[in-house]
């Protein structure tokens, strides 16, 4: 069984086996567990609508657009919110998109994944959201036993167990049980700026990005171009298969920089029907979300995540010759996820640490101006040097980060509002 995004078959890479050395023991652990929940097309095939009623309770990745925010619900749509008072968050709807993960928006057209289909939303009438194209199969990697069910998301839920040293699970972060996954909970993680007006921005965890007449999506395994010209009209242009592990894409002037579980790929943009690779980074087997200024990129590496790491850092490296990108140094971190660049800064997630504003003036001597604790974050937007989204398990938070030196809360949007 194989699935695309955040979900519960990339875990499979996160399987480890230890042998029980013991004749008798055993384990009291907490785990997160994932259920599957599937759809025939039929029923995630509908036509997008909206409501006022769903909470926030599962966030995934965000996106700003105008002065609209809108938040993920992990695989089943999109909250929407005005920002036009900073202070005062307002929700105006939800979108129901089954199987949904990721977003990108030009001219009033919003890209939604929806389980395997593809689609073009006209979100003229923000509160009315009209479908206008669906590409049907363009992510073909969602295969289940039965061929007329399809993966779409999975509920979560935290489970107490008690393993014996002769369960094949023990000592296991990751296991699957049933159809279902376990997820050791000390140990899983749940992500371009354009200043254009027509488009939107995204997290450092994006999977889509708009790139002039462009869109661009990376799945597990491959880099997908769409021409939209015409935005409501998007047609399929060009394949890039790129091996698996693929996680985000960040763009950057005339190149594409797509983050992988083992490296980073640089393409040359200059025709953008179909990217063209020029080189590749490699590091160690973890996270890979990355962002770029000028001639450095910046990746974070994490581990204890589904991506089987061993290691917390932020790597730097010189882009100057494209094709031969270069380390500049690794600064060890204690959990590091999403990152947004602005102003000689880097703020960067640190999962259940909080966040992290740094001084990257000089790439080869970064050091820390602050650090943000009591909240949960895994990523991040910059919009300008004073406002600062922040995105975490327990909800949304908007910074004023004027003074770099103290972070100030403007808004919130918890869980469960």
């Amino acid at each position: 069984m194989k699935n695309t995004t955040l979900f519960i078959f990339s875990l499979f890479v996160a399987l480890t086996f230890q042998s029980c050395l013991k004749d008798s023991c055993s384990e009291v652990r907490e785990f997160t567990q994932f259920t599957p929940v599937y759809m025939t097309k039929a029923q995630f095939r509908q036509n997008v609508e909206a409501s006022t009623t769903r909470k926030l309770e599962n966030p995934g990745k965000m996106y700003f657009y105008k002065q609209y925010l809108f938040i993920n619900e992990q695989g089943k749509g999109v909250h929407v919110y005005d920002l036009t008072d900073e202070t005062n968050p307002i929700k105006i709807s939800f979108y129901d998109i089954p199987g949904n993960f990721d977003i990108a928006v030009k001219d009033n057209i919003m890209y939604a994944d929806n389980a395997i289909d593809l689609i073009a939303i006209d979100i003229t009438d923000i509160s009315n959201p009209k479908t206008v194209k669906r590409i049907e199969d363009f992510n073909n990697q969602y295969i289940n036993y039965d061929p007329q069910l399809y993966y779409v998301y999975s509920v979560k839920s935290n489970v107490t167990q008690i393993l014996d040293c002769n369960n094949a699970n023990f000592g296991n972060n990751v296991f699957f049980e049933n159809g279902d996954a376990f997820v050791n909970s000390a140990g899983f993680d749940t992500g371009v700026i354009n200043t254009n007006n027509n488009t939107g921005i995204g997290g450092s965890f994006a999977r889509f990005t708009v790139v002039n007449d462009y869109l661009y999506i990376v799945n597990q395994s491959s880099l997908k171009s769409y021409l939209i010209s015409e935005p409501s009209n998007p047609q399929f242009k060009n394949t890039n298969q790129l091996g698996w592990g693929i996680e985000t894409i960040f763009p950057y002037k005339d190149k594409l920089f797509v983050g992988s579980n083992a490296g980073m790929f640089i393409f040359d943009n200059s025709t953008p029907e179909a990217p063209v690779l020029l080189s590749t980074f490699e590091h160690a087997r973890a996270c890979d979300p990355v962002i770029v200024y000028e001639n450095t990129a910046y990746v974070t590496l994490r581990n204890g995540s589904e991506c089987n790491g061993f290691i917390n850092q932020l790597d730097v490296i010189d882009i100057t010759n494209v094709l031969q990108p270069n380390l500049i140094k690794s600064y060890p971190m204690k959990h590091p996820h999403g990152l947004s660049y602005s102003d000689g800064k880097i703020f960067l997630a640190e999962g259940d640490f909080g966040f992290k504003v740094l001084n990257v003036e000089d790439p080869g001597k970064i050091n820390e101006i602050t650090s943000i604790e009591n909240i949960h974050c895994y990523d991040m937007i910059s919009l300008s040097k004073e406002r600062l989204f922040v995105i975490g398990d327990d909800g949304f938070y908007q910074f004023n980060v004027s003074d770099p030196k103290m972070p100030k809360v403007v808004s919130v949007i918890k869980i469960n509002q």
